[in-house]
């Protein structure tokens, strides 16, 4: 049961006037309310990584990994679907290293059977994958289980998870090895994540945030084999840092990194900014670049991605210019009421934070 002072003081924490927050540390406020927002939301742990001026300053977690096991710096969140701009940078690096060409359709390598006999098959490429151009749907349940087109490839924006899996694979064949030995070379040695995986390893042994829901039973996913999109499992410093060396230090240039950062079909997935009558806080443009979505204000461009499976839910953002970016991950169903608002307060920018609150739909 949660405590009406803990409530009261969450609500007071998020609310509080900016004059009061600058008295504030981002350690300081964060021990107040972290806890506050943990018990409010019935969520059982919280990690979070800020990154200031291209460092990552401050790592820090609250709650518990598991009943009885307090949260710690090696403790790994599922992040659900922000595997997939570590995915996407995998592929980009391999692009700018001319092993893999993104407008190479991906039907030169293999083709699901379930669309084989569709012409528009032949069209998709990585290119479109990590801007969700390829016409399918997200998961092949939501088409009665069977993989289908749901639009044109190249028509409109449709997230998909089925297009990164299908993109995995066909790297694969192109470059003859396995994508976790690809992702640990291009990325993760480089970047120092030594305790992410695609897959399951000897590290994850008691360090494994399990996944939570009041009144259910939610499976703990481990992979065998890697998802290009789904269930990788990182902390929050790993994951900043992993930012750091796509975003900060990068190693892709030119066309590349700009089609990265540029919003090249608008969209939005809030009510709140979709035409007509948009509120003050909603950015000029957003949508997707490669791989990540954008926030672009004018007087700045945040690059965010978000993660969300039943007892999951993590966020990443960065803004190039002020290079400043927060990661916040959760083990808790109701993930997304405690990780928007501390990202929000942490980005410093209260349009960012009043967009981060609003409803998706």
């Amino acid at each position: 049961m949660k405590s009406l002072k803990a409530i009261c003081l969450a609500a007071t924490l998020i609310a509080l006037p900016a004059h009061a927050q600058d008295q504030e540390s981002p350690q300081q406020w964060l021990d107040q309310a972290a806890p506050a927002l943990l018990a409010e939301h019935d969520v059982p742990s919280v990690g979070v990584a800020l990154i200031e001026n291209g460092k990552v300053v401050l790592a820090t977690q609250y709650g518990e990994q598991e009943w009885g096991v307090e949260a710690d710096e090696e403790t790994l969140y599922n992040v659900a679907s922000l595997t997939k701009p570590i995915t996407a940078e995998v592929v980009m690096r391999l692009a700018a290293r001319g092993e893999i060409d993104l407008d190479r359709p991906l039907a030169q390598a293999l083709v699901d059977p379930d669309i084989a006999e569709d012409p528009r098959a032949q069209k998709i490429t990585a290119r479109m994958v990590m801007r969700h151009k390829t016409g399918l749907p997200n998961w092949r349940y939501e088409t009665e289980g069977t993989l289908k087109f749901i639009a044109d490839p190249g028509e409109k924006v449709g997230y998909s998870g089925e297009a990164y899996e299908w993109m995995m694979k066909a790297v694969e064949i192109w470059t003859g090895r396995n994508f976790e030995d690809l992702a640990r070379e291009l990325v993760f040695d480089p970047a120092g994540m030594q305790l992410t995986s695609y897959t399951e390893t000897s590290g994850f042994l008691g360090h494994v945030a399990m996944p939570y829901k009041k009144g259910e039973s939610v499976r703990n996913v481990v992979r065998e084999k890697p998802s290009a999109s789904d269930d990788l499992r990182t902390t929050p410093a790993e994951y900043a840092r992993f930012m750091l060396s796509a975003l900060d230090r990068p190693q892709i240039a030119g066309k590349l990194a700009d089609q990265r950062s540029t919003v090249r079909d608008a969209t939005s997935y809030r009510p709140a900014c979709r035409e007509g009558e948009r509120a003050a806080f909603c950015p000029s443009r957003q949508g997707w670049g490669l791989g990540w979505f954008l926030y672009d204000y004018g007087d700045r461009v945040v690059l965010e991605h978000t993660g969300g499976d039943i007892g999951e839910k993590a966020i990443a953002l960065y803004d190039p210019g002020t290079r400043r970016g927060v990661v916040v991950m959760t083990n808790g169903a109701n993930g997304h009421k405690v990780m928007m608002p501390i990202a929000g307060r942490l980005m410093g920018d209260p349009r960012l934070a009043e967009l981060l609150m609003a409803p998706y739909g």
